[in-house]
């Protein structure tokens, strides 16, 4: 199957049509959805989806954002014959009192043992549910708080990384979240206090900030690294640019200027096969693509003319 790019868009009762996952090729023309709405349960509702991963279990978890639903939902890895992925189960559900802790989610990841990390904007934490294969509770549900905030009552369940409410050097507006190539530490971008803070993969504790203001970052959303695991690149939302950290070097740079090639909301990145560095520009309603050495743009925008605004995508294949 040749490659193509999963991308997720804002949706919402205004834009019932594209509350999917939507497929173009790698040439930038629309294919189909790439989920099964048929196969959903009764009472499952695909509503402003973010993020979206594979799984350890090869199959598909997939952001449900609206505050009712507040979910992760599972497809099948495998497409059906109309190559679309069919629906698996709800996989973490919100609870007002089993669990509250996922309310507006916006991403996820997987750890070294198989497990799922959750970002959620209304509750401002990371929290960390059994994987699919978890031999130590039911898949999808909370794990136990880490130590250093077993004595923290007001924590939910499943809190990994806590809230600014809750602890110091907590999280006061988080989003996307994602695990260091060696998995050593988690880096969580924070939008209001405009840094990307770094705790200890294995306990959640504080750590740094790795970026912050001082290396021109401005709300930072997104994190993405580069394919050898040197970079990690930072949409900063605030000033409209991409920043490169050198995880090696421990430095940062600014590698696509402000509004360069048309950016307007950076949202998404991922990298193409083709050497480009691909961004979601979320005001403008395209997908850009950028020189993944230099950050040089594109002519012309890899895909224009979006529907909604694009909020996460993915070279798949």
């Amino acid at each position: 199957m040749p490659k193509e790019w999963y991308i997720s868009f804002h949706g919402g009762d205004e834009n019932v049509s594209l509350n999917n996952i939507h497929v173009y090729s790698t040439d930038g023309t629309k294919l189909r959805k790439a989920l099964n709405k048929k196969s959903l349960d009764a009472g499952v509702n695909l509503r402003e989806l973010r993020g979206f991963i594979f799984g350890p279990d090869k199959d598909l978890y997939v952001v449900n954002a609206y505050f009712e639903y507040s979910e992760v939902l599972k497809f099948k890895g495998a497409l059906n014959k109309d190559g679309q992925h069919d629906f698996l189960g709800v996989f973490v559900k919100r609870h007002a009192d089993l669990n509250p802790g996922i309310d507006h989610p916006f991403n996820v990841a997987f750890d070294s043992n198989g497990d799922l990390y959750v970002s959620s904007q209304n509750t401002n934490l990371v929290a960390r549910y059994h994987g699919p294969s978890s031999k130590t509770g039911q898949p999808g549900t909370p794990m136990p708080l880490p130590r250093h905030l077993e004595l923290q009552r007001d924590a939910p369940p499943g809190t990994f990384i806590p809230s600014a409410k809750l602890a110091a050097n907590g999280l006061l507006d988080v989003r996307a979240a994602i695990f260091a190539p060696n998995n050593e530490f988690l880096y969580v971008a924070d939008r209001a206090a405009d840094c990307v803070r770094t705790y200890e993969a294995s306990t959640g504790r504080y750590v740094r900030n790795l970026v912050s203001r001082n290396d021109e970052l401005d709300k930072p959303i997104h994190l993405l690294y580069s394919p050898g695991g040197r970079y990690l690149f930072i949409g900063s939302g605030g000033n409209d640019s991409i920043l490169r950290h050198d995880l090696s070097r421990n430095t940062t740079t600014v590698f696509v200027a402000s509004k360069s090639g048309g950016l307007n909301g950076p949202a998404g990145m991922a990298f193409g096969d083709d050497g480009s560095l691909y961004v979601a520009s979320r005001n403008t309603k395209e997908i850009l693509r950028y020189d993944a050495k230099d950050g040089r743009p594109s002519s012309e925008p890899f895909i224009k003319g979006l529907g909604d605004n694009p909020e996460f995508l993915m070279l798949v294949g």
